[in-house]
């Protein structure tokens, strides 16, 4: 720089500076409505130039030969800079660059600047996003400083054929005219085609969308397209509404074919301390062997915390029929639940006070024999260790139950324990637990000879109860072993509990606790029920051996297998293949591979003592690298001959997925019912993802009848456009 330059440099700073100011509020204005970052014309600019003149008498700033000019976070490169500043006109040419703050570079020809900043001219413009998106245009216009305009503009977010950049992207929105209002937020098209590959594929005279400064706006969104068996050709056409800061609704009507038209919508609110949520659709269309029959459903959850302990909330789900979330696609849930709750945690503490109804959607289920809760009251506590490493517990239940044909109860109950661990010399360790159950019930209609709900020949009605006391003494003596990266534990585990027989007086009605299920999880528990209803009464041992190994890389494997012994007593679950019929247990475990490099399984099963035959059978494995991977999931569960009636389950599902390419996947999965020796559900979907764009399509078969559900072929065309949203099929 010549030493009249910076001469003149020094007498006329604040020129330059608001040279630079001007310039990168002019091009960032055209380019994102964004703020200049605080960058104002107090802020000092430092400037680099082959050389720096000034005309007093043109009063004219003039930059010119490798000019850059940062002021704050923004940098312009030009070959040529001038401000004059008695028409207050700011001009760039040759080579503009501007980097902003924000990541973007805005590159251009010529810069022209009027009336104080707003009204300008911009020649050869294109602009580099943060996200690698491109905008591009000719010319591009600054008008009052809010509006800015381009002329047969390009925008694409797709990246440049790396071998031949003149090729055209895998789609681009051309626009003979582009107006950006900063003071809507509005972004609008004249004349806008889409191009895919190069070549126009869908014209409309207008288009706007909100510019990327907004969050939200209302208006409508794309279109989904879809065909179905059941529901025939639909389209659904969303619209989305923008309620305020903190609410929003998208409706969103269903057009179907087959059966009518279908309105759907959800609702959100938020608020300070929780949220809301509300899902609802309905329809006049054909149920089963009837015509033009109501049929919706409201699905809504709330969330709300009253202060740092508590917090309150609802479920409310509800459907007019059994089929209707299966057959328009909303829902394949087998219950719906309606419940609401307060509850409260505080250090090891919780409290909780709810209440349940439950509506089945399953086939041959009388909603009048579904209980409903109303209310039922929990409290937990847990101490802190005392100076032995003690711990006390108690857990308090009440709650009352009905139904509207049927049984119903009212239930009180306290389970009280004590927590005693013991580490000895050698390392081997014990646990002394001493717990206490005592349960009241007041019950109405139990039937004392079965489990049947319904109220059938000779009926109990009155006041009954339990006190199950229960000692446990569980010892374990690990057996460690590190050879350089590898490391592995061999653990023997017996346990011996101690109990009364007969604790569970046919006057108590099972409600919490049908589902059982004894396994290797639940092998070393004090009761091996889900609920309260029932207890696991008498004495017994359990014993079995665990080993785990692992290495530094992160692989892991391990294995479990154990018995349980009953000294006396009968059997809670004498008539099931529950694992527990007799004395000796079936044999239990586990054997687990973990993130060994592109291999993982999981096999767990429960052998018969006597023959070693199996009563069940998983199996969960995924083989294979991206390129090509397994998973594979299979279950086998053996069961009686009730009523001369086989209930086995033999199930396996098969799925396959492969990266193909960079960009294209597949992914395929077969479900069949071995036992009935039917197919269930088969799907195959091709998928194609790059940095601008995804195309999923998928088709599906599915097998099963169910009332007016009947076996169904869906096929799927998902087009996905970066920035602009997605075409999507139900």
């Amino acid at each position: 720089m010549s030493f009249r330059g910076v001469k003149t440099l020094l007498k006329n700073s604040v020129s330059i500076a608001a040279l630079t100011f001007a310039l990168g509020v002019s091009i960032s204005a055209q380019t994102n409505a964004q703020s200049v970052d605080g960058i104002s014309e107090e802020i000092p600019a430092l400037i680099s130039a082959n050389e720096v003149t000034y005309d007093e008498n043109l009063g004219i700033v003039t930059a010119s030969g490798n000019v850059e000019i940062s002021q704050g976070d923004r940098t312009v490169l030009a070959n040529s800079v001038s401000y004059n500043m008695n028409t207050n006109v700011v001009s760039a040419t040759g080579n503009i660059s501007l980097l902003e703050p924000s990541g973007e570079i805005v590159f251009a020809e010529h810069v022209e600047l009027t009336d104080n900043l707003k009204e300008g001219f911009i020649r050869d413009i294109r602009i580099l996003l943060t996200d690698r998106s491109r905008l591009a245009a000719s010319t591009g216009q600054l008008t009052s400083g809010n509006i800015s305009v381009f002329s047969n503009g390009v925008f694409s977010p797709c990246e440049l054929c790396k071998d031949d950049p003149n090729r055209a992207p895998i789609w681009q929105l051309k626009a003979k005219k582009i107006v950006h209002n900063k003071a809507s937020q509005t972004i609008k098209y004249d004349h806008a085609w889409m191009e895919i590959f190069g070549v126009p594929v869908i014209y409309t005279p207008y288009l706007a969308h909100p510019d990327p400064t907004v969050k939200r706006r209302s208006g409508f969104l794309l279109p989904s397209y879809g065909t179905s068996t059941q529901l025939g050709i639909t389209l659904q056409i969303p619209y989305y509404w923008a309620i305020d800061d903190s609410s929003e609704l998208l409706f969103a009507p269903i057009a179907t074919t087959k059966q009518g038209v279908v309105l759907a919508g959800e609702y959100e609110k938020k608020f300070n301390k929780g949220d809301l949520s509300i899902e609802a659709s309905a329809t006049i269309a054909d149920r089963d062997d009837e015509d033009d029959k109501f049929r919706g459903q409201i699905i809504s959850e709330g969330r709300f915390d009253l202060d740092k302990t508590w917090r309150w909330g609802f479920n409310a789900e509800h459907a007019s029929d059994d089929t209707y979330g299966r057959v328009y696609g909303f829902n394949n849930d087998s219950e719906l639940e309606t419940s609401a709750f307060i509850e409260g945690f505080r250090g090891r503490n919780f409290a909780r006070l709810d209440s349940y109804k439950f509506q089945s959607t399953r086939s041959g289920v009388d909603d009048s024999e579904n209980p409903f809760v109303l209310p039922r009251g929990q409290y937990s506590f847990q101490s802190q260790p005392g100076v032995t490493g003690a711990t006390y517990r108690l857990d308090a239940n009440a709650q009352a139950l009905g139904r509207s044909e049927g049984r119903d109860s009212r239930r009180v109950s306290l389970i009280s324990g004590w927590d005693l661990p013991y580490t000895g010399s050698w390392g081997d360790q014990y646990k002394l637990t001493t717990q206490l159950q005592t349960d009241g019930y007041w019950v109405n209609g139990v039937n004392e000879n079965n489990d049947d709900i319904r109220k059938n020949g000779d009926t109990f009605t009155g006041f009954t109860g339990r006190v199950f006391p229960q000692m446990a003494l569980e010892w374990r003596f690990p057996f460690a072993s590190h050879r350089g990266n590898f490391s592995q534990t061999i653990e023997p585990i017996v346990q011996g509990i101690l109990a009364p027989n007969g604790s569970n007086p046919n006057e108590i009605p099972n409600d919490d606790s049908r589902d059982f299920e004894f396994d290797d999880t639940s092998l070393f528990s004090l009761n091996r029920f889900a609920g309260t209803d029932r207890v696991d009464s008498g004495s017994r041992v359990s014993y079995g051996l665990k080993w785990t190994a692992s290495t530094v890389s992160g692989n892991q494997a391990d294995f479990l297998i154990g018995q349980s012994y009953r000294f006396s007593g009968k059997s809670n679950l004498h008539e099931e293949n529950s694992g527990l019929r007799d004395a000796a247990s079936d044999i239990v475990g586990h054997v687990g591979i973990y993130t060994i490099d592109n291999f993982d399984a999981l096999y767990r099963f429960r052998f018969d003592p006597d023959d070693l035959g199996s009563n069940r059978n998983e199996v969960e494995l995924n083989i294979g690298p991206a390129a090509l991977n397994l998973d594979l999931d299979y279950v086998f569960l053996k069961d009686d001959n009730i009523d001369g009636v086989s209930s086995n389950r033999e199930e396996v599902k098969i799925g396959i997925n492969s990266e193909l390419t960079e960009y294209w996947s597949l992914n395929s999965s077969y479900t069949r019912d071995i036992d009935a020796d039917e197919s269930r559900e088969a799907s195959l979907g091709l998928i194609y993802q790059d940095e601008c764009i995804i195309i999923d399509s998928q088709y599906t078969r599915t097998w099963f009848q169910d009332r007016e559900l009947e076996p169904d072929d869906r096929f799927t065309l998902e087009l996905t456009f970066k920035h602009l949203g997605t075409i999507q099929p139900l």
